[in-house]
């Protein structure tokens, strides 16, 4: 073989890795949150059904997340002016203990809801993964890593999706 066709080989098999781990890792998957098995913090099931006819932001994340708590942060700032109208729902794969210790310590305004699985099990592999959800439960936007939710334009963007 020559080296002109190893290196064709090589770059093709680093190209194939390379758009793995991007899917893996920046690609949000599509995810039914009617067949998630959810509890809130006081370990009785949630139907995601109950959520219809409200606006939601999702946002999958745990305690120890640095860009999760800068992203729920930036929500509690601005919940009551910018977002009264949405409702926020923050999933985490940790222990009941520790969603409720760390949403107490924060004084996050937020429903938080424990998934019965890992993230792993539901092809998230990076947090916050956050979906916005319209008033008829379907999903409309779905991204992977920070939301600047302080920007006005990125806010009434997302907001209008959720009508």
């Amino acid at each position: 073989m020559n080296k002109k066709f190893i290196f064709i080989i090589i770059l093709i098999i680093g190209g194939l890795i390379g758009y793995y781990f991007y899917k893996k890792y920046n690609i949000p998957p599509s995810i039914n949150f009617n067949k998630l098995e959810l509890f809130d913090l006081q370990s009785q099931k949630i139907n995601f059904n109950d959520f219809k006819g409200k606006k939601i932001l999702i946002s999958f994340g745990a305690s120890w997340c640095g860009n999760c708590i800068d992203e729920l942060n930036t929500l509690k700032k601005i919940k009551d002016k910018n977002l009264a109208d949405v409702e926020i729902i923050c999933i985490s794969d940790e222990d009941v203990e520790t969603i409720s210790a760390w949403k107490k310590r924060k004084e996050y305004p937020f429903t938080f809801l424990k998934l019965n699985t890992n993230f792993n099990a539901i092809n998230i592999f990076s947090i916050p993964t956050s979906y916005i959800v319209n008033t008829k439960l379907e999903v409309v936007k779905q991204t992977v890593g920070f939301i600047d939710w302080e920007d006005e334009s990125t806010r009434e963007y997302l907001k209008k999706l959720m009508e």
